[in-house]
């Protein structure tokens, strides 16, 4: 069933990416469905809004760790993270939910 759930959240982020183009913007909403829909099964936003403060965080070890467990592809990892680390409001995707 996790395999479905799975697949079907990658299916849906490239689909996303497909629809919405490369927008700052799209990116930004692709972002944060993927951390709705993926991170926010194991664990509450307000965990990642919380290391959000730590402005040494190592996001790219972090999403690394917690992608191999969710099982995400690297592409979703990698987009997780420039959308962590590059966006210039990223609290603003994952605290104001």
């Amino acid at each position: 069933m996790k395999k479905y759930l799975v697949l079907g959240s990658m299916a849906l982020f490239a689909l996303s990416i497909a629809s919405l183009g490369t927008s700052q913007e799209a990116a930004e909403q692709v972002c944060q469905q993927t951390l709705q829909n993926n991170c926010a099964k194991c664990h509450s936003l307000k965990k990642i809004c919380a290391k959000l403060d730590q402005k040494n965080a190592d996001w790219k070890a972090i999403v690394a760790k917690m992608g191999q467990k969710g099982k995400l592809s690297q592409e979703v990892q990698d987009a997780v993270v420039v959308c962590l680390t590059t966006t210039s409001e990223p609290k603003k995707l994952v605290c104001d939910q």
